[in-house]
């Protein structure tokens, strides 16, 4: 299944993810501790009252942090500059009719 077949949403995961690897790779080493150590504060202040006990949970709270750091767009806003990208391509739902000429 290609990019373009699978749904907006996993479009979406897809590009987040992406946004958010080519960042974490233009940093140094110690940038991306300082960033994830930041991430354990906060986890730690957080009221839901979870705790970096994980490297999952740990990656997961870095990267809400560089999301929001990035100021990268919800989904809601991002599917509608999908639909937008090419003003060529008729949006979903709209019907073309076809006349035969005669």
């Amino acid at each position: 299944m290609t990019a373009n077949d699978s749904a907006p949403r996993q479009q979406y995961q897809a590009w987040v993810e992406d946004q958010l690897d080519e960042f974490k790779a233009g940093l140094t080493r110690d940038e991306l501790l300082d960033i994830a150590e930041e991430a354990v504060r906060q986890l730690y202040d957080s009221p839901d009252g979870q705790y970096p006990l994980t490297e999952i949970l740990l990656r997961d709270a870095v990267d809400a942090l560089l999301f929001a750091r990035l100021d990268l767009p919800d989904y809601g806003q991002w599917r509608r500059s999908y639909r937008n990208d090419t003003p060529k391509r008729p949006r979903k739902g709209t019907v073309r009719v076809t006349r035969a000429a005669g």
